[in-house]
């Protein structure tokens, strides 16, 4: 069995003292003992172990107590950490702040949406600088009565103490297109107190539009004839409970379409409507022609909304687009209209005068046209309907038609294969002095027929088309001299006499007798021994081209029935070759403006003025000839 130490003293304490103990000489080494062979124990011997003694207390080291307390420690501080950070005083966390929005998701476009707003501040601590701000859709508008644009609420709201909710009411009156769905973004931004941090809370508001504050309906014919007439009637409508500024109609025309005519003016592809109050309607009405191959279809779109200002009428908000698809389909009857021997689109004819129409036909099917009519409606404000008289059809006074078929011409019986034919009417225009704004004429032609169609089976076919002409304005001119009378005062001798100086007023008046005449003018020449002395009276403005000799008169616009007159002063000394006559003071006077309705250029003479003072008190004509 191993050795047993003494009264458990270590071998290493024995050699500490016989080292450390005087008179004590180290013992003389030994070779190691070699160890015995062991064998291992059988399963029922006994266990050596258990003869080993019991160790005695074990000394615990210091490495061990440090590596302890320094593990307790660490669990410490990170607990102290987690608190501090959830807890503590810095604990301030863009989670702890509820931003709450109230209102309805669902609007008419146009109308007033309240909003109610509730921020409450779950922080341990008060925030500063608390700002909210929503931005709202471009053309929102402010509920304050003034109507201003106001697409951004941002309200500085100060401080909110820990556990406070602060509330806002806000209200904006919001557009948009029907079925749109807007969302608006909000944000809350606030920072505490010591620190320079900014802390923001994002969120945002859905909204759904449920009806547009502006809507267009589109009446137009589906089909339609390459190169025909075609006219739109677009019929815009205020669904809003406030004014609406700077409404425009835009329009975008497929290929193939040029227009003709619009019934208010067409800048680019936009209209503009100007301002709609609530539940206004506005009609607008577009002709154009159309070309293109048979059966190709073509699609117009026409959108309402407002503009970006009233200087750019391009849409800044587009509410409504409606479209309107034309076919175009090759006709089986042709007709061309020409009015006094004109067939072009835009035609201009003047009013008091007899006009002259021709109406031509022709069957373009493959196989023949059975009880083929041809009708022209007439309809408009400058006709004067009592003289509408025809030799070759039937004019139904009724309904202002003339009637061209079979009763009064037999070949229309049976048309065959490009078979053609002419009718005529004639009519008077009511003279300008009894014609409203923006005379017009329209004719409708409208042709009906039997054709064999594809099946062998008999088919009625119908087409319709329009024309429209419009009614130019007329203008008069009138000059005449004065010398005693009129807005100037003027000297010298009457009769004039050879050597001496005699001055005259020369009075113009021109009157507007149909639609607006815009950039009126008035122009004539002086002869060479008549000089401008540059006295003038009356509205607009002269001027004197002393290269040329002219005399202008600048008058502007003339709005229908709209008169202006004004007078300037011409000085002449005749010569004692002129003794005996009546000189002449100016040319002819002529007139020159453009008719904004009809879209051609209107013109007006006058005689020219002479030393013929017809309008002075007590004029005899002795008193205009020289002496």
């Amino acid at each position: 069995m191993l050795s047993r130490p003494e009264d458990d003293i270590s071998s290493l304490e024995k050699a500490r003292k016989r080292l450390y103990e005087q008179g004590v000489s180290s013992p003389a080494s030994r070779p190691l003992a070699r160890s015995k062979e062991r064998s291992l124990p059988h399963a029922w011997e006994e266990n050596p172990l258990q003869n080993i003694p019991h160790p005695g207390k074990r000394h615990v080291r210091l490495a061990s107590i440090f590596l302890i307390i320094a593990f307790i420690f660490f669990i410490i501080s990170l607990g102290a950490t987690g608190y501090f950070l959830y807890y503590g005083g810095n604990s301030v966390s863009v989670d702890k702040i509820a931003v709450d929005i109230q209102g309805p998701t669902t609007i008419a476009g146009g109308d007033t949406v309240p909003l109610s707003l509730a921020i409450t501040n779950k922080n341990p601590v008060a925030i500063e600088n608390a700002t909210i701000e929503i931005d709202f859709p471009n053309g929102t508008l402010s509920a304050n009565g003034t109507l201003t644009p106001d697409p951004r609420y941002v309200e500085n709201i100060g401080t909110i103490a820990s556990g406070a909710t602060v509330t806002r009411s806000i209200k904006a009156i919001i557009f948009g297109g029907q079925g749109q769905a807007l969302l608006l973004p909000v944000s809350f931004s606030y920072g505490t107190s010591g620190s320079s941090t900014t802390f923001v809370k994002k969120s945002s508001y859905p909204l759904a539009i449920s009806s547009t504050p502006l809507s267009v309906s589109v009446d137009a014919l589906s089909e339609t004839v390459s190169g025909k007439p075609l006219t739109f009637t677009l019929t815009v409508r205020s669904n809003a409970t406030i004014p609406l500024n700077n409404v425009v109609l835009a329009n975008a025309f497929p290929f193939g379409f040029t227009e003709t005519s619009s019934s208010l003016p067409l800048v680019g592809s936009e209209i503009s409507l100007g301002t709609m109050q609530p539940g206004a309607v506005k009609t607008v009405t577009i002709t154009g022609t159309l070309t293109g191959q048979d059966g190709e279809l073509r699609v117009f779109h026409f959108s309402v909304g407002t503009a970006k200002s009233p200087s750019d009428q391009t849409l800044a908000i587009s509410y409504m687009t409606q479209d309107a698809p034309v076919t175009i389909a090759a006709p089986f009857i042709t007709t061309t209209l020409a009015l006094n021997g004109n067939t072009g689109p835009n035609l201009v004819i003047t009013p008091g005068n007899h006009q002259s129409v021709i109406v031509s036909y022709a069957n373009t099917l493959a196989t023949s046209v059975t009880d083929a009519t041809i009708s022209i409606a007439l309809s408009g404000s400058a006709i004067d309907y009592n003289s509408i008289q025809t030799t070759s059809g039937f004019y139904n006074s009724a309904d202002h038609t003339i009637i061209f078929s079979k009763d009064t011409d037999p070949s229309l019986a049976q048309m065959a294969p490009e078979a053609s034919g002419v009718g005529a009417f004639t009519f008077a225009t009511l003279p300008s002095t009894t014609l409203i704004l923006a005379p017009t004429i329209t004719f409708t032609i409208s042709v009906s027929g039997t054709r064999v169609g594809q099946t062998n089976v008999p088919e009625n076919v119908t087409a319709s088309v329009s024309q429209n002409v419009k009614v130019a304005t007329v203008a008069t001119l009138i000059a005449s001299a004065l010398h005693s009378s009129g807005p100037l005062s003027n000297d010298g001798p009457i009769p004039p006499r050879a050597g001496q100086a005699t001055t005259y007023t020369i009075e113009w008046n021109a009157q507007d007798n149909g639609s607006t005449i815009a950039g009126g003018t008035v122009s004539a020449t002086l002869p060479s021994y008549v000089s401008y002395t540059g006295k003038t009276s009356g509205t607009g403005s002269f001027s004197y081209d002393s290269t040329s000799r002219t005399v202008s008169w600048d008058i502007g616009d003339l709005v229908q029935g709209a008169s202006a007159q004004g007078a300037f002063q011409v000085s002449i000394i005749p010569s004692t070759s002129q003794q005996g006559s009546v000189p002449m003071l100016t040319s002819p006077a002529t007139f020159s403006g453009y008719d904004r309705f009809a879209g051609v250029q209107v013109n007006a003479t006058a005689d020219p003025s002479t030393t013929e003072t017809i309008g002075d008190p007590g004029y005899v004509s002795s008193n205009a000839t020289v002496q």
